[in-house]
């Protein structure tokens, strides 16, 4: 199991197993949302598109791709005397004064903007409560410090992250499931890989949006996208869920199969909690469901 050089809450390394069993072969991966780029590091496709509507990760990535040793350094001085709550809530404010009006664009910023920008990324997210990435309306950071022992720089995981993007021709992008879908059209013997925020089990479940909920209706406008991108050009695709009722209704086209992972964001005990995982090769008008 190759480790991403990010914590991510919903991260896919626990259950990557059960990814990596149902995974279609291709030659190009398209992730609209790659969240801590677990299934990029675990697989073996020719080519990546890693996508996502978190800005400042994508920028992160690109950074790490880019600009490696910079980052390195510039993280490095964040670390070394930053685990203590003062210097954190320090580091968020500045990482906030960029966030709240950040769109990835490389020609708005300077190169040395980014670079800071994704140290900060980096510090916020080794320091902060289970690396967990949650924003306000105004999208700033505002997870509490995580009081951990010794936070780890992950030098080493950061090297292969950007040894392993430069030999696999990644390209990061930042938009929404809608506009990032579509790319799977121009790459050939494309497969899509879907995991996006969970439909919640329970009332008090639901933490992991981007500063705005992910809807069921977003849900409903991904299994319809992932179906029209079948029916047109027979691109698979595998969808990450939470095994609840309507998970299962608004996937009813894909191929299911539920699991067990061990989840501890949110709490002290580390639960069992149910997920699936199914795979769309069939057209809107033929229901798998298993």
């Amino acid at each position: 199991m190759i480790n991403s050089p990010l914590i991510w809450a919903g991260g896919k390394s626990r259950a990557m197993a059960h990814v990596l069993e149902v995974l279609p072969q291709g030659e190009c991966l398209v992730e609209p949302f790659v969240g801590s780029g677990s299934v990029f590091l675990n697989t073996d496709y020719k080519t990546y598109v890693l996508c996502d509507s978190n800005a400042a990760l994508i920028n992160f990535f690109s950074v790490v791709k880019r600009d490696t040793e910079a980052l390195l350094s510039a993280a490095a001085k964040l670390f070394e005397n930053g685990n203590n709550e003062e210097a954190y809530y320090d580091y968020r404010n500045t990482f906030n004064f960029v966030n709240r009006e950040f769109k990835y664009d490389r020609r708005q910023y300077s190169n040395q903007t980014l670079i800071e920008f994704a140290a900060l990324f980096l510090y916020l997210n080794r320091h902060c409560y289970n690396g967990v990435y949650r924003v306000n309306l105004k999208n700033e950071f505002n997870v509490p410090f995580g009081f951990r022992k010794k936070p780890i720089f992950p030098v080493a995981e950061i090297q292969h992250f950007a040894a392993r993007a430069w030999e696999k021709g990644v390209m990061f992008l930042h938009g929404d499931f809608r506009e990032t879908i579509p790319l799977a059209i121009g790459h050939s013997n494309c497969v899509i890989y879907c995991d996006p925020p969970y439909l919640p089990a329970s009332e008090t479940a639901n933490f992991t949006a981007y500063g705005k909920p992910f809807t069921d209706e977003d849900h409903r406008v991904l299994a319809a996208r992932l179906s029209y991108l079948y029916d047109i050009a027979k691109i698979p695709s595998v969808i990450s869920g939470s095994d609840t009722p309507e998970t299962r209704q608004i996937y009813h086209l894909f191929t299911l199969k539920s699991f067990d992972v061990r989840r501890s964001v949110g709490a002290k005990t580390r639960n069992l909690a149910g997920e699936v995982i199914g795979v769309l090769r069939t057209s809107r008008n033929r229901k798998e469901v298993a």
